[in-house]
C-alpha cells in the first residue's frame, strides 16, 4: 500500500464487523438485522441472531437486499437470494447463505472488498472523515423528509381514488396513515437533531461517532409503514406504485444506515 493510500483509505479486518447490518426483503421489504459470517467472491454468510431487535425469519429462494456493497474486481452486488438456512443452537441463530447476484452503483466510497475481505472507507473525495459522516446523516435526513412530504400527498391522493366510503376512510386514515405519519415526524426529528449536533462538534469524527447511538439511529431509519396493509385495504395498482416508491427511499435509508455502521466499527 502507498503512503497516498494510507492517507484516502481506512481499512478494517470483516472479523472487527460485530455490529448488525440491515438487510430487507425483496417481496415484502420487511428489514431485517443480520451480521456477516463469511463470504466469497460469489456469496455472504449471514446470521441473523435470536438477540437483535428486528429479527425477521428468512427461507430458501427469499430474494434479499443486504444494503452493503461487496465489490469483487470492481463490481458492486448487495442483492441475492438465500440458496441455504439452517439454524444453529450454538449461536442461538438462523443461518443464512446468499448468492449475490444484482449490481449496482454505491452511493458512498465504503464498501466490503471481497477480494482482500475488508471493509474499505475510501476518503478520496472528502477532505476530512467528518464531511463523509455529515454528508451521510444529512441524507439521512433528506430521505425521510421526503417520506413525509410523500405520504401527505398519498393522503390526498387515496381520498379521491379510494374505493372506500368516506366514513370508511375517515376511520382508515385516523387509525392507520396518521400513526404512520406520526412515526414519520418523531423520526425525521430525533435525525435532524442527531445531525445538527453532528455540526456542532466541528471537525472531530471521533466525537461524532463515539456520540452516536447506533440502536436509535436504526430504529429512527427503520420503516414507519407496512405495505401489505395498504395493498389489502387500497387495491389501487396506482397507489401501489406510489407505495413502492416510498419503499425506495426507505431502501435508499438503509444503505446510508449500513455505512454509518461501517464508519462507526472503524472508529472503535
Amino acid at each position: 500500500m502507498t503512503g497516498n493510500d494510507h492517507r484516502t483509505e481506512k481499512r478494517l479486518s470483516i472479523q472487527s464487523a460485530v455490529l448488525p447490518f440491515l438487510g430487507s426483503r425483496e417481496e415484502d421489504y420487511q428489514p431485517f438485522q443480520y451480521i456477516i459470517q463469511d463470504f466469497s467472491q460469489n456469496g455472504v454468510r449471514i446470521a441473523i441472531p435470536a438477540w437483535v431487535q428486528s429479527r425477521e425469519r428468512l427461507y430458501q429462494d427469499d430474494q434479499v437486499n443486504l444494503h452493503l456493497p461487496y465489490k469483487f474486481k470492481g463490481q458492486s452486488r448487495n442483492q441475492g437470494q438465500i440458496a441455504w438456512e439452517k439454524w444453529e443452537d450454538d449461536l442461538d441463530s438462523q443461518i443464512c447463505g446468499i448468492a449475490l447476484n444484482k449490481s449496482f452503483p454505491e452511493t458512498y466510497p465504503v464498501f466490503i472488498a471481497l477480494d482482500t475481505r475488508e471493509v474499505v472507507i475510501d476518503l478520496a473525495r472528502f477532505s476530512t472523515p467528518e464531511k463523509l459522516l455529515l454528508l451521510v446523516l444529512k441524507d439521512c435526513v433528506l430521505l425521510k423528509r421526503g417520506m413525509l412530504i410523500y405520504l401527505n400527498h398519498l393522503t390526498a391522493y387515496f381520498t379521491r381514488l379510494t374505493e372506500f366510503k368516506r366514513e370508511e376512510y375517515t376511520l382508515f386514515r385516523l387509525n392507520v396513515i396518521n400513526d404512520i405519519k406520526l412515526g414519520l415526524e418523531k423520526n425525521l426529528e430525533y435525525l435532524n437533531k442527531t445531525y445538527l449536533a453532528a455540526m456542532a462538534m466541528g471537525s472531530d469524527h471521533e466525537e461524532i461517532l463515539g456520540r452516536l447511538d447506533i440502536d436509535e439511529l436504526r430504529k429512527s431509519i427503520e420503516s414507519e409503514l407496512y405495505i401489505d396493509l395498504f395493498s389489502s385495504v387500497l387495491s389501487l395498482e396506482s397507489a401501489n406504485r406510489y407505495l413502492r416508491a416510498l419503499k425506495t427511499l426507505e431502501k435508499k435509508s438503509y444503505n446510508n444506515y449500513n455505512t454509518m455502521v461501517m464508519l462507526y466499527l472503524q472508529n472503535l
